[in-house]
């Protein structure tokens, strides 16, 4: 029996059960038994109802978390935070101990991280010394991919070594695939300079 085959003949065996795909623009679809039936539309995005208010340490000065922070003056004091750096999202209350940025990007995979990558670099270098926040809407794609590039320049390491210090961190993060390559290609000799 050839592999083909024999994978149809396993399929036969499998047990049947239900998917719901929502696309990017919110439509969404219920796949069985090799089946599309199309479900009323939903919303793109996941909703999130609790804030997460955690606050991650990455290195000394250099913090990273979801948007929900950047809203609470106690915990920023807590923190020591004189900088917030926004990606893709901007601070909606702006408090005046605090110096803000913001670099616009999309949470996509076909969106260049890359031509953001040496400004937001730039702007941690800078102002690490006075604690520096970065943040996107969840803290989990756009400014950890920033957070992670940041340690590559800073130490000169690849995306994985990277990637898994900040993970060990704050354990959520999920830079998209696009950005992951993106990053995977990265040439850190002048990101610092």
């Amino acid at each position: 029996m050839d592999l083909n085959s024999r994978i149809k003949n396993r399929k036969l065996h499998l047990k049947s059960c239900k998917t719901i795909v929502t696309d990017t623009l919110g439509q969404r679809y219920e796949e069985a038994n090799g089946e599309k039936k199309v479900l009323a539309p939903g919303t793109p995005f996941v909703v999130d109802n609790k804030p997460d208010l955690q606050v991650a340490r990455i290195i000394p000065g250099l913090f990273l978390s979801s948007q929900d922070p950047v809203v609470h003056k106690e915990l920023l004091q807590q923190y020591e935070i004189r900088h917030i750096l926004s990606v893709g999202i901007d601070a909606p209350i702006k408090y005046d101990f605090i110096k803000y940025y913001y670099c616009d990007l999309l949470d996509l995979p076909e969106s260049n991280l890359l031509a953001v990558v040496k400004k937001c670099v730039r702007i941690i270098h800078e102002n690490r010394d006075e604690n520096i926040l970065v943040h996107c809407n969840a803290g989990v794609s756009r400014s950890s991919a920033i957070v992670i590039s940041y340690l590559m320049a800073l130490e000169n390491i690849k995306y994985d070594d990277a990637h898994d210090r900040v993970k060990m961190i704050r354990n959520c993060i999920k830079p998209n695939e696009g950005f992951v390559q993106q990053l995977k290609t990265l040439s850190l000799s002048s990101l610092l300079q």
